[in-house]
């Protein structure tokens, strides 16, 4: 082709046409410049769908990871929930309040009250994109701006479970030294690989219950439970507001 051109401007040199040359010239030119918009634009285009595949493809593994993240936070929730329900029934019969009837009971509600669970989150792919300074790969400037909040989040959450396990650990020492847990240990319903055999102290565990000190330490454990599932809550409602941004992107991206 380029032999093809140089031809034509030989031949017009030769035969002393001079303003067709330039006018040749010039529409070579022309056409040497739309070529090479035209091969900007094919490789515009190539890059740009490079682009979009990569963030589908990150979309789909954070959505992935998240909705995991969903179901982890669901059990977090639970287990602190039980933590809520069996200290209230316990602070509804200490001191001058009338007891429960059966030991088991209050030993099930002690069992249950040591169930604070930490929350781990999958966040694999969004930990190799926020180090890797490619978070920039979404579009969306809304749901850039929410998985950059999710870590912090996350780490407040951490905060408030260690809180809750703080306290729990006091009111286990508590409990060590003046009641028996293998008495509560009997009741619990949690599958174990072996059987607990009766306590050889007569002590009835519900005797706790008649403690000041006992009461202040289950409602400390209670208090800062409340404020975990609090936050929970919170986690959780952010949590579905990334998965909707994603799923929103995912469909556009699909359509």
């Amino acid at each position: 082709m380029i032999k093809f051109f140089r031809h034509i401007r030989q031949s017009l040199i030769m035969k002393n046409q001079t303003s067709k040359y330039f006018k040749y010239a010039i529409g070579e030119i022309i056409l040497v410049v739309i070529g090479i918009l035209i091969a900007l634009q094919i490789n515009n285009w190539n890059e740009s769908r490079k682009s979009d595949l990569q963030e589908l493809s990150a979309l789909n593994n954070i959505h992935r990871d998240f909705l995991k993240n969903k179901d982890i936070l669901e059990e977090v929730q639970t287990s602190t929930l039980l933590i809520l329900e069996s200290g209230v029934q316990i602070l509804n019969h200490t001191g001058k309040k009338v007891k429960p009837d059966s030991e088991d009971v209050f030993n099930d509600w002690l069992n249950q009250l040591f169930n604070s669970t930490p929350y781990y989150p999958q966040n694999g792919f969004l930990d190799d994109l926020l180090s890797s300074g490619k978070l920039g790969i979404f579009k969306n400037v809304e749901l850039r701006n929410l998985l950059s909040s999710w870590k912090p989040d996350v780490e407040i959450l951490e905060e408030k479970f260690n809180t809750v396990d703080k306290n729990e650990g006091i009111l286990n020492t508590y409990i060590i030294e003046r009641a028996s847990w293998l008495k509560a240990d009997q009741v619990d319903d949690k599958v174990r690989n072996i059987t607990f055999p009766k306590s050889g102290f007569t002590v009835d565990n519900r005797y706790l219950l008649e403690e000041l000190q006992f009461e202040n330490l289950v409602e400390n454990v209670v208090i800062h439970a409340d404020s975990y599932y609090s936050k929970q809550k919170k986690t959780r409602a952010l949590l579905d507001e990334i998965i909707a941004l994603l799923e929103t992107e995912i469909n556009k991206a699909n359509d």
